[in-house]
């Protein structure tokens, strides 16, 4: 299975997003901002909400925090 991947909110860098028990959030996973170091980034395991695949035109969906709500 490939998890999708978002910019770290410290680094910037793409990681792979995990599955967590929130809808719509996905938590960061644990990566180094130096390769040569043992310190994990700050922006490990972070909660940040999940962007819909995108399609042809490159424009994502909105995100489930970003939906109205039922009316």
């Amino acid at each position: 299975m490939r998890l999708p991947r978002v910019p770290c909110p410290v680094c910037g860098r793409p990681i792979a997003v995990a599955p967590v028990e929130a809808i719509g959030l996905g938590a960061v996973v644990d990566h180094k901002q130096e390769s040569r170091r043992l310190v994990l980034c700050p922006g490990s395991m972070r909660r940040v909400p999940l962007t819909r695949p995108q399609g042809p035109g490159g424009a994502g969906g909105p995100t489930a925090v970003q939906q109205a709500p039922f009316a």
